[in-house]
C-alpha cells in the first residue's frame, strides 16, 4: 500500500477567503472582503517552486478559497504553477464572477479540472444551503460551459441531515452533467457546520453501502471526504480486489490556508507550520504531527485495532472535530 510519506496526493490552496455566498456548511467562514494578511503572489513563488522541485510526484493543486476568484491575480497563480508543470485545478463559487469567459481563458492557461459544488437536485434545496437565491441555476449552467470547454468536471456534494435524502436524484443529476468525478463530502462539525448537520455512524454505513453499489455502474469516478472507511466498504464487497491506501489527513492530502499556515486537511485545524518560515515539503515530511497522524497504529480504539487502519486510518478531523484528540476513533464509523 502507497505511505504517502513523502509527498501528498493533492494539496487544496486557500488563496483567499473571501467569498460572497454565505454556505450553511462552510468550514472556512468564508468572509465577504479579502485578508490584508493572505500570501502575495510572491510569497506564493517559492511554495510552488517548492512543490514542483522536491517532490518525485509533485501533488496536484487545487486552488479553493473562499472563492479564488476574489483573486484579481489568479490567472498570474494559474499560469506561475502550470510554468513549473503543475497539475492545477480550480475550485470557484458559483457567483456572477465565474463565466464562460473565464472558464475559457482557464482552458488557455492550462488548468487541468474545474470543480463546482452542487449540494441538491433542485433549487430550493441547494440555494438554501448555500444562502444565496440563483446558485444552483448558475452552477448547472457553469458545468455545462466546463465540458464544453474540453476541461474536467468535479462535482462536490455535500453530505448533511439537510441533503443526504437528495443523493438519488443528484446521482441522475451529476450522470447528466457528464463530469469526470463526483466528489461526497461528509459534512464534519467545523466552521460553520454544527453536529446536528452531520450523519451519524449508521447514516454514513448506509449512505456508503449505497455508493458503492452506485460507482460501479458509473464510467466517472466517486470519492469521499470525511468518509475513509469507503475503501473498507468496497472492499468487503470485492473482497479479491487489492486494498489501496486511501489519501486522507497528512497522508495524501494537505492544506494550507490564505496566510500560509499548513494544516492536514481544511477541516483539521490544527497547524503544523507555515510556508513564510518552513518550506512546504519540510513541514509535510518532518512536522510531528502529520508523523503522528500519519501512524495509524497511535490510534486509539477501534481505529487503532481495525484490520483496515493502515488503508483508512478514519477520519482525522472528525475525530478532533467531535472528540478533541486528534488520535480518537472516528466516530462516524460503526466498523468494529
Amino acid at each position: 500500500m502507497v505511505s504517502y510519506a513523502d509527498g501528498p496526493h493533492v494539496l487544496t490552496w486557500e488563496i483567499t477567503r473571501a467569498c460572497q455566498l454565505h454556505c450553511r456548511h462552510c468550514r472556512a467562514r468564508a468572509i465577504p472582503r479579502r485578508d490584508p494578511d493572505e500570501l502575495s503572489l510572491e510569497e506564493m513563488i517559492p511554495v510552488l517552486d517548492d512543490l514542483a522541485g522536491n517532490f518525485a510526484h509533485p501533488p496536484i493543486l487545487v486552488l479553493t478559497g473562499g472563492d479564488p476568484l476574489e483573486r484579481p491575480d489568479l490567472d498570474d497563480i494559474i499560469q506561475e504553477a502550470r510554468a513549473r508543470n503543475l497539475v492545477v485545478a480550480v475550485a470557484p463559487s458559483a457567483t456572477p464572477r465565474l463565466t464562460p469567459e473565464v472558464v475559457q481563458r482557464w482552458h488557455e492557461l492550462g488548468v487541468h479540472s474545474v470543480s463546482l459544488s452542487l449540494d441538491g437536485s433542485d433549487r430550493l434545496v441547494h440555494d438554501a444551503f448555500r444562502g444565496s437565491r440563483g446558485t444552483f441555476e448558475r452552477t448547472i449552467a457553469m458545468a455545462e460551459t466546463v465540458v464544453k470547454a474540453g476541461l474536467g468536471l468535479q462535482i462536490n456534494t455535500s453530505i448533511s441531515q439537510q441533503t443526504v435524502d437528495q443523493l438519488p436524484k443528484m446521482a441522475e443529476l451529476v450522470r447528466h452533467l457528464k463530469v469526470t468525478s463526483w466528489e461526497l463530502f461528509f459534512v464534519i462539525p467545523t466552521g460553520r457546520a454544527r453536529l446536528m448537520d452531520a450523519l451519524s455512524g449508521e447514516e454514513i454505513e448506509q449512505v456508503l453501502d449505497w455508493l458503492t453499489e452506485f460507482a460501479v455502474k458509473q464510467p466517472f469516478r466517486v470519492t469521499t471526504v470525511g468518509a475513509p472507511q469507503y475503501i473498507r466498504v468496497i472492499h468487503r464487497r470485492s473482497p479479491d480486489m487489492p486494498l489501496r491506501t486511501v489519501a486522507r489527513e497528512a497522508r495524501g492530502f494537505a492544506f494550507i490556508d490564505h496566510r500560509g499556515e499548513v494544516f492536514p486537511s481544511g477541516y483539521l485545524p490544527v497547524s503544523a507550520g507555515n510556508v513564510k518560515d518552513q518550506t512546504f515539503s519540510e513541514i509535510y515530511r518532518q512536522s510531528g504531527l502529520f508523523q503522528m497522524l500519519r501512524d495509524p497504529d497511535g490510534f486509539e480504539g477501534p481505529c487503532g485495532l481495525c484490520h483496515y487502519r493502515e488503508a483508512c486510518g478514519g477520519s482525522r478531523a472528525r475525530a478532533y472535530a467531535v472528540t478533541g484528540s486528534l488520535v480518537a476513533s472516528d466516530p462516524g464509523c460503526v466498523w468494529v
